[in-house]
């Protein structure tokens, strides 16, 4: 690592900046042809300490390893401001998730093409995936609990460690049954790219040690002691330079960063590429001149190249947060309440590697409409949505292909429209029993239709994006309907099978409740579900496109963009496995 006046007097090819979950690996990657020098400009600092590399810990919303970014307030969820986690530590978002190393359907990816984009299909990706990743079979005792161990599915001498978690709660098996009698099969080759079912996810864990595997041990950890490669941490980058070519095109030359109250420059000889992320990419490219020239011209930013759909297509997994009181003894981490317990299973961990902090959750479900939404009511809702999607805003929107294909995809038993987790805990108000155990079920939108945006706020990069994810703010009001039928659906969940067997009480909110009542609910308690993507998207530049299908942004020679923000359309998945492939 070096300091930022040094940084600045070295020569680089690439300049990548941001040392999260794609462009540490990126970096690390083009390092190893020893005839290229690359330099890295972070944030945040490295931190390999028990809040990243134990998995039971979390180190959200804590201003050392989180961004602490929030929403504007939402009109169309109480005018709540929403907190949306993103790691400023190097390794980003990849220290701080809960570690799901899964992918999409081949659905999903090959329907990229209508969009206009080319050379991104599910084979591609899926051999990208499998190149990134150093699968090991689970344990017996995963086996049990129904880990995939589809060897053909997995990259066994990748960067990336992966495998099931070895400790699993005395709901998952429970929770299984349930979702079996409700009709939605045990999927144990999720990594197939059919990802229908419920499974029990690969993790990015090393199983030799039971710690993360984020992209700075998997990766540059590999490549640090090259004199070919440099990390400035500690270092916010504010623009990227250019110069007019012969051509119409601009040649990035330059990035201006800051460190310490000062202000730093070091050029580039090749190319500078942007992986800071959906919430912060757009605000840099804005602060570099590109993007809305109206918005560009209230900021007093020089606009340098026109591109409206900077900051623009921003989309998430919209969750809802339902909770249930348990009959009888489990061990949830209700119980890491208790500071002696807390210290009892850390010593557990460190002695033995072992115990309820070597995991997070280990157990997902990915369900399309017809599993949740009866055919009358989905005839309905898709009645209300048609008419909607013929209002002229839509019919002449540059994003119409990306209505066409979200509509069909609606329709489609191969792509999930619903994801659903238990969480084994629940923090209520109220709750009379103190030794009462609990647990929740979150339900999350695949492919929520409302789209927000993301844009800077002011010239400089010290002050935060305004993000707006226009929450609930769709045609036809389909995320509501969507959500409301995903919440009656959970009660069906908590009162079925073996997991209804255990539920001794619904806690919030209540199956009696009238579908007004429940509306309100979602509006209060809608939230993120902390995947957000989407701001500077890979998509023809006539479509509102920021980066053409090899991330090089528009009007740019050499200035690409690779993180969340490139993709087009969200996926039914957890999309770590698909940034770093």
């Amino acid at each position: 690592m070096a300091s930022a006046a040094d940084f600045s007097e070295q020569n680089f090819d690439y300049i990548i900046i941001g040392g999260g979950t794609t462009g540490l690996a990126l970096a690390s990657i083009l390092s190893t042809n020893a005839s290229v020098r690359v330099g890295v400009i972070e944030a945040g600092l490295r931190k390999d300490d028990e809040m990243i590399l134990v998995p039971g810990q979390s180190s959200s919303l804590d201003p050392e390893y989180d961004w602490n970014l929030v929403t504007k307030p939402q009109p169309f969820a109480q005018n709540r401001k929403m907190s949306i986690p993103r790691g400023k530590v190097l390794g980003g978002s990849s220290a701080l998730n809960y570690m799901a190393y899964c992918r999409g359907s081949e659905l999903e990816h090959n329907d990229w093409e209508k969009l206009g984009i080319k050379g991104w299909s599910w084979d591609t990706i899926s051999d990208a995936i499998k190149s990134a990743e150093a699968w090991s079979p689970p344990t017996r005792h995963a086996k049990e609990h129904h880990a995939d161990n589809v060897a053909e599915n997995h990259g066994r001498y990748g960067y990336v460690k992966t495998t099931a978690y070895s400790y699993y709660y005395d709901l998952v098996l429970p929770f299984f049954d349930t979702m079996n009698k409700l009709g939605v099969v045990t999927n144990q080759s999720e990594a197939s790219g059919d990802n229908i079912g419920i499974w029990t996810y690969t993790a990015s864990i090393d199983p030799q040690t039971n710690t993360r595997s984020y992209s700075t041990n998997a990766y540059y950890d590999r490549v640090s002691n090259r004199p070919n490669i440099v990390v400035l941490t500690g270092a916010q980058a504010s623009k990227v330079i250019f110069r007019q070519t012969s051509s119409s095109d601009l040649q990035a030359t330059a990035v201006e960063y800051h460190k310490g109250g000062r202000t730093y420059k070091v050029p580039v000889r090749r190319e500078v590429i942007i992986s800071t992320g959906a919430l912060q990419t757009p605000q840099l490219l804005e602060l570099s001149g590109i993007g809305n020239p109206d918005l560009l011209r209230r900021l007093n930013i020089p606009a340098q190249i026109d591109l409206p759909g900077v900051g623009e297509n921003f989309q998430d997994h919209p969750r809802v947060y339902m909770g249930a009181e348990l009959k009888g003894s489990h061990e949830t981490t209700d119980d890491l309440n208790s500071e002696t317990f807390a210290q009892q299973r850390l010593e557990q961990y460190r002695l033995s590697r072992t115990g309820m902090l070597s995991s997070t959750l280990s157990t997902l479900v990915f369900i399309p409409s017809s599993s949740f939404i009866t055919p009358d009511k989905m005839r309905s809702m898709l009645s209300t949505l048609d008419e909607a999607l013929k209002l002229p805003q839509i019919q002449n929107s540059p994003w119409k292909k990306w209505y066409d294909v979200q509509r069909a995809w609606l329709e489609n038993d191969g792509i999930a429209q619903l994801e659903v987790i238990l969480f084994p805990f629940y923090t209520h108000l109220g709750c009379a029993n103190e030794k009462a155990k609990h647990y929740a079920i979150s339900v999350f939108l695949q492919h929520a239709w409302s789209r927000g945006h993301v844009h800077a706020t002011s010239s400089s990069v010290l002050d935060s994006p305004e993000i707006d994810s226009a929450m609930l703010d769709s045609p036809g009001n389909i995320d509501m309907m969507l959500l409301l039928e995903a919440v009656k659906y959970a009660f069906k969940i908590m009162k079925t099978g073996a997991l209804g067997d255990l539920t001794a009480e619904i806690i919030e909110p209540k199956p009696s409740w009238s579908d007004e009542q429940l509306m309100d609910y979602i509006r209060s308690n809608v939230d993120s579900g902390l995947h957000p993507i989407g701001t500077a998207s890979m998509l023809p530049r006539s479509a509102n496109g920021v980066v053409d299908n090899e991330l090089k942004v528009y009007g740019t020679t050499n200035l690409r963009v690779a993180d969340a923000s490139i993709l087009p359309i969200h996926l039914g998945t957890h999309p770590q496995a698909t940034l770093y492939g």
